[in-house]
């Protein structure tokens, strides 16, 4: 995940789906900010040999994972991606 302003973070998914995502972070991200999200596909899933897609999505839900996490579970709607192609 990366904000503009902020070096690219590394993060784990707890739920996905063609809407959206939804993840652990020591990052606090404010609702509303959009964000890109990379996501490593394996083949077995896309079918094909794209290592990674770019979803662009706005932050719709913030919460603490409990007292003793000191990690936010952030949810966030995809807008739109972009599949990189690979060249032959």
């Amino acid at each position: 995940m990366q904000t503009p302003a902020d070096p690219e973070r590394t993060a784990a998914s707890m739920n996905i789906c063609n809407h959206g995502v939804y993840f652990a972070t020591e990052q606090s991200l404010p609702q509303g900010v959009m964000i890109q999200v990379h996501l490593k596909m394996p083949r077995e899933v896309v079918g094909d040999d794209v290592a990674e897609w770019c979803f662009t999505g706005r932050v719709v839900h913030v919460e603490s994972l409990g007292a003793a996490n000191d990690k936010l579970g952030v949810g966030v709607q995809f807008l739109y991606y972009e599949v990189p192609r690979i060249s032959l």
